[in-house]
């Protein structure tokens, strides 16, 4: 029943599946059974899409009545709710399952980079994710543990100087780690944060981000949590929000989850910090003066900590560069129309092949892979 739902989106359906589909949508225990399936399978919350049911409506009304005009029952009043959720999505089951194919046959093999901890006197370490391992400083004394994708600090209550090392997150990884005050970052793919073996006792506890980052900041109320991150400057002293800021982004975005932030452009003293509320997102563009805050669903920009990739209303260009990092790939766009077009999309721990392939089917990309590179015509 699942897959004819999806035929049926895709205009793939035959007269005869689309009989067989109509007559198990006539059973409402079946009727419930999808719906389940399509909110817990995609994770996705109605309100987030209601503005968009009547235009996806329209669509997939113009798909049935291409297929079988002589078809008209109560059944389309219900299609029009899980279709909707669907289309929007972006990605069907088909796509998550591998039944469509690339146009080329060429096999696309995304890079496989370590993680490396930089330490105080400049030499790296590798970090294998499959190891458990005592972590030393460049005097040999034990200053943290890797148990396979966490890396956490010693407790300390404080140092006398501050020793920084720097973890990178290379693109197709992601990675956690336990800093010394008990606070966690989880590391998107393409970051780098440099931060102190242990805080002072008095004074911030700074760190410097080039990516994206999702803090749990362990509460310290007389020593503020600093996060600076390309021109922004996210202070807090015990709260949960994410962090964007890679280089070749127009913008360095704050999301909140919990608690309070204040933010500040960094080099500006004179103005006044923008505080944010949980569930506002504070922007800040390459060559702004102002921070702008707008509400957000906060989900959207935590996706990433499970494997998911989420759009909404986001240039295609702006996708490309997504999937980059998250899957380590190389993607060059010749067509700079199509760059601009926004998209609505989810992913859910799917092969880049099946991502490629639903954006070939579904928008008639034209693209090829040649030397493990995807190029977009």
């Amino acid at each position: 029943m699942k897959t004819l739902i999806i035929k049926l989106l895709s205009n793939t359906i035959t007269d005869k599946e689309l009989v067989q589909l109509h007559t198990l949508l006539k059973d409402k225990d079946n009727q419930l059974i999808l719906e389940a399936y399509v909110r817990d399978y995609h994770d996705l919350n109605l309100a987030m899409i209601k503005n968009n049911v009547d235009e996806a409506y329209k669509k997939v009304m113009g798909r049935i009545e291409d297929r079988e005009k002589s078809i008209r029952s109560p059944f389309f009043g219900w299609v029009k709710y899980a279709a909707a959720i669907l289309v929007l999505v972006g990605i069907g089951f088909l796509y998550q399952n591998g039944y469509f194919s690339s146009p080329s046959d060429t096999v696309l093999v995304p890079k496989d980079e370590l993680i490396t901890l930089e330490l105080d006197n400049g030499k790296t370490q590798t970090i294998d994710l499959s190891q458990t391992k005592e972590v030393k400083d460049s005097k040999g004394n034990l200053i943290g543990n890797q148990k396979k994708t966490l890396l956490s600090y010693t407790k300390e209550t404080s140092a006398e100087q501050l020793v920084y090392n720097t973890l990178k997150v290379p693109y197709g990884k992601r990675f956690r780690l336990e800093l010394s005050d008990g606070t966690t970052a989880h590391l998107n793919s393409g970051t780098t944060l440099r931060f102190p073996v242990a805080f002072l006792r008095n004074g911030n506890r700074q760190v410097y981000l080039k990516g994206e980052a999702y803090f749990d900041v362990s509460e310290d109320k007389t020593r503020p949590f600093i996060v600076k991150a390309k021109g922004l400057n996210v202070e807090v002293l015990g709260t949960k929000f994410n962090a964007s800021s890679y280089s070749e982004d127009k913008a360095t975005d704050v999301v909140l989850v919990e608690g309070s932030v204040n933010l500040s452009i960094d080099g500006a003293p004179q103005t006044i910090p923008v505080t944010l509320s949980p569930g506002q997102k504070g922007t800040l563009g390459r060559d702004a003066e102002k921070i702008s805050v707008r509400k957000v669903n906060t989900t959207i920009y935590t996706a990433w900590m499970e494997g998911r990739l989420v759009f909404r209303n986001m240039a295609f260009d702006d996708i490309l560069k997504n999937l980059e990092r998250h899957y380590n790939i190389e993607i060059e766009n010749a067509n700079a129309e199509l760059g601009k077009d926004l998209f609505d999309a989810s992913f859910d721990k799917i092969k880049i092949d099946s991502v490629l392939s639903f954006f070939n089917d579904t928008h008639k990309i034209n693209y090829t892979i040649e030397n493990n590179k995807v190029f977009i015509r």
